[in-house]
């Protein structure tokens, strides 16, 4: 795929990856705050009772680990968020340089896949030249049998016939069907019985038309 693209794809993995490590690590900051505040009320709860142990030491010291743990999940949350505003404000940003190199690939392709149509009209010009030239042949051959029976049989001789097939049986062979077509667009390859035309370049690892 086109570099833009790639580079795109790979921010955004980055990005991701960078929030979803701080998503688990706010996740996990939450929960200790959320522990530090269950201790910190229990103690409040029981300093409140007859006869506790709990002493306003006890208060303070659950206090102040309630209170950073609750700072420590507040800044958590805010590079969390810091993140993800990042992530958007560069990859919306890049997404600019992303469609107008899409348009530049699209126009790249459309302009290489037009040359391979004319290319194509012009083998289909070629091909049906040759058709010509072969049915040309062809009535050289229809010929050549009429006029050698026409010539012995002026000389009271008995000609012996040469029999010369149709055509088209032959030419038939050379049609591309519907069903080739939509073989090479959805497999994006040559049907088996037309491999044998094939060769393997291994310098360039592409493959080329056999010539006869």
């Amino acid at each position: 795929m086109y570099p833009e693209l790639n580079h795109f794809k790979q921010m955004k993995k980055e990005y991701d990856a960078d929030i979803n490590r701080a998503q688990e690590k706010w996740q996990q900051l939450n929960k200790q705050k959320e522990w530090a505040s269950a201790e910190y009320e229990e103690l409040l709860n029981e300093y409140g009772a007859r006869n506790t142990k709990v002493t306003m030491e006890h208060l303070t010291e659950a206090k102040n680990s309630y209170l950073r743990a609750m700072e420590k999940e507040r800044a958590s949350m805010e590079h969390l968020d810091e993140l993800k505003e990042n992530r958007d404000d560069r990859l919306s940003e890049y997404i600019k340089t992303v469609y107008t190199s899409r348009d530049r690939e699209l126009d790249a392709a459309k302009g290489s896949m037009e040359k391979k149509i004319d290319q194509l009209e012009r083998l289909k010009a070629e091909y049906l030249m040759m058709v010509q030239q072969i049915q040309e042949i062809h009535a050289y051959r229809i010929s050549v049998e009429k006029e050698t029976n026409e010539a012995i049989n002026s000389y009271h001789q008995s000609y012996e016939p040469k029999e010369i097939l149709p055509l088209y049986p032959p030419l038939a062979r050379l049609e591309i069907p519907l069903s080739d077509i939509q073989y090479v667009f959805q497999k994006g390859e040559l049907p088996a019985h037309l491999n044998k035309y094939l060769q393997f370049n291994e310098t360039r690892s592409t493959f080329s038309i056999k010539k006869p």
